[in-house]
């Protein structure tokens, strides 16, 4: 079974059904700093739902580090169950600034005690897998190494951030290169990993997913009811981190352009700040510099079902960010039947087809991001073509591809041993 996998293409592999028949059920150690924990419930909830689906078919043991510095609270809380998984905290010391670089092997050392904890525990474990090239996937590939264990990497939308910083982009090249398999949830991002030199047959492009339970049509006007917005006119929806990349600032640019020909629009910001900093401040003073008071609602962080009921209420789901991997919001914009427009960034010309919306190229061009819009809201959508586009891409399917690679990793593992 393994020599017939291996002859298999990247992304043409069997089902788990399939593997299930010879083959025994994976013992995975998941390794990720961004996944949610008590001081940050709505974190990662992406890497969440993939191990969810996950758990189906594999044991999992989470260990997802907690970053601290000595002037920074820290939870207590150090193991937990989220989502049906039993997850570990260890605090991840590291030091900011210039010493950056030497993120990936802190975090190495910092996991190191429990993840020897769980081995013991558990018996051991077949893989690690490892979400984000940098500080994981290289902390996983030095723990693959100690420890005698494949490796799994998953390459997400921020890896192009340090790709050519001197020290962390060739620690993160490193790492690619010694996984066992790597999965990228979009095709420059496979790019990359090829450039890095990890051979195009160790390389697959697995989409995020939605849930497509909680994310499903429903009434505009009651979705607003909901979450309290009384506004009845034209609505746009973005949702995120409030960090300048997800380009919340472009939207309000062109928003008083668009408010000449759609004078009752508005737009709702639904998301609070992240790892990546808070640009709220901005935002404030572009709101107020261009008067848009009236026409600008700050949801705030939201739960998921937050996230989906402000989804719903939505005229045309808008994202104009400049760096993304696959975004797992615009799966569940369009899961909830609205349109999207987004810049041409990671896999979203794959993601958005023209039936479902506009994607408009570099986030930058505010002319472009008006003329999209502006046709967004004029223009006749098919919801329930929308909708079944998203049902096509749920984690169920996701689960099973990443399992394929997952069993693929042990096996080239077992023989190289």
């Amino acid at each position: 079974m393994r020599q017939a996998l291996n002859t298999l293409p990247p992304r043409d592999l069997p089902t788990s059904e399939a593997l299930a028949a010879d083959a025994p059920r994976l013992r995975v150690l998941s390794l990720s700093t961004v996944f949610p924990n008590p001081g940050a419930p709505l974190h990662g909830l992406f890497v969440q739902e993939r191990l969810r689906h996950l758990a189906a078919h594999a044991d999992i043991r989470v260990v997802a580090p907690v970053a601290r510095f000595p002037w920074r609270p820290h939870s207590t809380v150090t193991a937990e169950r989220r989502a049906g998984l039993p997850v570990a905290h260890p605090t991840f010391r590291y030091v900011p600034g210039i010493l950056k670089a030497t993120d990936g092997f802190a975090l190495a050392i910092s996991a190191l005690p429990t993840v020897r904890r769980l081995m013991r525990e558990t018996g051991g474990f077949d893989l690690i897998d490892a979400h984000f090239a940098y500080p994981e996937g290289f902390a996983a590939a030095l723990l693959g190494r100690w420890l005698g264990l494949p490796v799994v990497m998953t390459e997400r939308g921020t890896l192009p951030m340090i790709w050519e910083d001197p020290l962390r982009g060739r620690a993160a090249r490193w790492g690619l290169r010694q996984a066992d398999r790597v999965i990228a949830v979009a095709e420059p991002l496979a790019a990359l990993a090829r450039a890095a030199g990890v051979p195009g047959e160790r390389v697959s492009v697995i989409e995020n997913g939605v849930d497509a339970a909680r994310f499903h049509p429903r009434d505009k006007a009651e979705a607003r009811r909901a979450v309290g917005c009384g506004h009845a006119g034209p609505l746009l929806v973005s949702v995120g981190h409030l960090s300048p990349r997800k380009g919340f600032h472009r939207v309000l640019d062109v928003l008083p352009e668009l408010l000449r020909d759609v004078p009752d629009l508005a737009f709702a910001i639904v998301g609070g700040p992240g790892k990546e900093g808070d640009n709220s401040a901005d935002l404030a003073r572009r709101i107020a510099e261009r008067g848009l008071e009236r026409h600008v609602i700050m949801a705030g962080p939201q739960s998921p079902e937050g996230v989906a009921d402000w989804l719903a209420a939505a005229d045309v789901f808008v994202l104009a960010s400049d760096l993304e991997g696959c975004p797992n919001v615009v799966w569940e914009a369009m899961a909830c039947a609205r349109p999207v427009v987004a810049s041409r960034v990671g896999h979203v010309g794959h993601m958005v087809p023209d039936f479902a919306g506009i994607v408009f190229g570099d986030a930058e061009d505010r002319a472009a991001l008006q003329t999209a819009l502006a046709q967004a809201l004029q223009r006749p959508w098919d919801p329930a073509r929308i909708r079944a586009h998203a049902e096509a891409h749920t984690w169920e399917g996701v689960a099973e591809r990443v399992l394929a690679q997952w069993r693929l990793a042990a096996g080239l593992s077992a023989e190289r041993r």
